[in-house]
């Protein structure tokens, strides 16, 4: 039956499965052409546009289909989808206005190229798992034990679930859903109790893909949590070592002592090999030593973890009790990291590549 509507829809559903998505849009216009009032239809081509980017048509096709139907909760949906997608081309123009120039993305080139590149494309389900900071933690104890977990205190889904008389005098309140957001709570601080749970309701009302456009937080289910504050060997705040992987490979270790956003902040760079090499940024260099041994590890639990990631940034605490992993990140920077020349952004886009020749970044000089 050469106008079964029904069975050009279905068609369409088979070809997307196979990710055949010019074919599939065929067969839903088909579909359409044969039957105009085929909400269902509708629906299904819209999805398969906003699969290949085309985000204007799909929510075309989505407003079609609410309009001939308008309880259509999963059309409702998928709209709200197509206008988040779209949103997320706004990064191109902020892009510019932070870097100067507008992203190649056919191919990505430099470091943040390919950071924005997968902020718009990858749809990786495993990212949704280590952008939550809660489902992290089974992430990391299955693929590389539990004693790389930071130790949990407590979750809460409001503010005033927060029960401070159980926690320490001094420990870490921050959300699962977002990065950058965290509280230093500290009886030498001015911080009060008000001031916190202001804070905390705070985070709990926006989902950070809102600000951030990057895929992998859109949707979390928002809590607050509370970490122990993390001590290094001599009692300081344990020093951060953030091993940069691609591939499953591990290329770049970046050392960073002090505080988060404060003026404290300093660090330095090696390569996998234990080289000092020559990356700037904003902050101060130290002259941080990270034995072999430390390296090796550092080395040997990224590559574990990040076996399957085209590239991730594992984030370890380098506490008294051994390396704790704080977070794995995706998106180092939101993909506009301001390295010292534009030259060096294209270098380190190099390390993409699998067996990158690490010599590419240059050596650390005086």
């Amino acid at each position: 039956d050469p106008d079964f509507a029904e069975a050009c829809s279905d068609r369409g559903d088979a070809l997307r499965k196979l990710n055949r998505f010019t074919d599939a849009i065929a067969s839903y216009n088909k579909a359409i052409s044969l039957k105009h009032d085929y909400a269902e239809a509708y629906n299904k081509l819209g999805a398969v546009l906003n699969d290949v980017k085309r985000h204007v048509e799909a929510f075309a096709n989505f407003e079609e289909a609410i309009r001939l139907k308008p309880d259509f909760a999963q059309a409702h949906r998928n709209r709200q989808t197509a206008v988040e997608d779209l949103a997320q081309w706004n990064l191109l123009l902020i892009y510019k206005a932070t870097i100067g120039v507008l992203p190649r993305l056919n191919p990505p080139i430099s470091f943040n190229e390919h950071i924005i590149h997968r902020i718009i494309y990858d749809r990786d389900p495993k990212l949704r798992i280590v952008c939550d900071k809660l489902a992290l933690r089974l992430f990391i104890e299955k693929r590389v034990g539990a004693e790389y977990v930071v130790p949990l205190l407590g979750v809460w889904e409001r503010a005033s679930q927060i029960s401070w008389d159980t926690l320490p005098k001094k420990f870490i309140l921050k959300p699962n859903h977002a990065s950058g957001y965290f509280a230093i709570v500290d009886p030498s601080f001015k911080t009060t109790k008000d001031d916190l749970m202001a804070a905390a309701e705070e985070w709990l009302g926006f989902d950070y893909f809102d600000r951030s456009l990057e895929w992998g937080y859109r949707g979390i289910p928002r809590r607050i949590l509370a970490e122990p504050f993390l001590n290094g060997s001599n009692g300081d705040a344990a020093p951060e070592a953030q091993v940069h992987t691609f591939s499953g490979k591990a290329a770049l270790i970046c050392i960073l002592i002090g505080t988060k956003f404060s003026t404290e902040r300093i660090g330095c760079w090696f390569d996998a090999t234990g080289r000092r090499v020559l990356i700037r940024r904003s902050k101060p260099r130290t002259e941080f030593e990270l034995s072999a041994a430390d390296r090796q590890k550092l080395v040997e639990v990224a590559e574990t973890i990040s076996h399957d990631f085209s590239s991730l940034r594992v984030d370890f605490f380098l506490t008294a009790n051994g390396p704790k992993i704080g977070e794995l990140t995706p998106y180092p920077h939101k993909g506009m990291a301001k390295w010292s020349s534009l030259d060096l952004d294209e270098k380190l886009g190099q390390l993409w590549k699998p067996g990158c020749d690490l010599s590419i970044v240059p050596d650390y000089t005086d």
